[in-house]
């Protein structure tokens, strides 16, 4: 019969033995408290295809446990969105993974002309509910095709809902995000 140890106890997943000297857990897994955060963009009528809604910075170390959207139905058709991870725009804005929380044709960012209530969209992209906790880098990861990040790159990335439409919305709307998460290194 095999034991089998957390990362509290050993720095290999899946390890059978405790390390030697035992290892100290990070902060973000262990005696961490959980923080929150919150933003809100209003869409103007007009919003179309490719437009962006920046919501906040996460650190790349950050271990992000639930991604929570919600807004009232947007008038228009066909409308979809993704969200996923940029760099911040003061960091150039460039696009890191397009859809790694949830992809436009997974619900409930598949129909946006019907109203969300605070749905967990952690899961609904590219990750799993085993990745919840992981440090934001790391999701990073487990979302793109290969390797990005072996280590901490040390900068901020933007969770951003980036609209798929065929038609303009035509009545503006305020769409939420909101993050329940543990802080990284240097917080």
């Amino acid at each position: 019969m095999a034991n089998y140890y957390s990362d509290h106890f050993s720095t290999t997943v899946g390890a059978t033995s405790v390390d030697d000297p035992p290892i100290k857990a990070p902060p973000g897994i262990s005696h961490s408290a959980l923080r929150y955060k919150r933003g809100s963009v209003t869409v103007a009528a007009g919003v179309t295809d490719d437009e962006q809604c920046h919501f906040f910075p996460l650190k790349s170390t950050d271990r992000l446990i639930h991604l929570y959207l919600s807004t009232p139905s947007l008038t228009g058709t066909t409308m979809t969105a993704d969200l996923g991870v940029y760099r911040t725009p003061e960091d150039g804005g460039a696009l890191v993974d397009l859809d790694l929380f949830c992809a436009a044709a997974t619900s409930p960012c598949d129909d946006l002309t019907v109203a969300i209530a605070r749905v967990d969209c952690f899961a609904l992209g590219a990750l799993e509910d085993e990745d919840r906790g992981k440090m934001l880098y790391q999701l990073v990861d487990e979302g793109l095709a290969t390797t990005a990040y072996d280590n901490d790159p040390k900068y901020n990335f933007s969770i951003v809902l980036t609209m798929n439409t065929e038609t303009s919305v035509t009545a503006g709307a305020e769409i939420v995000l909101e993050a329940v998460y543990t802080a990284g290194a240097g917080s």
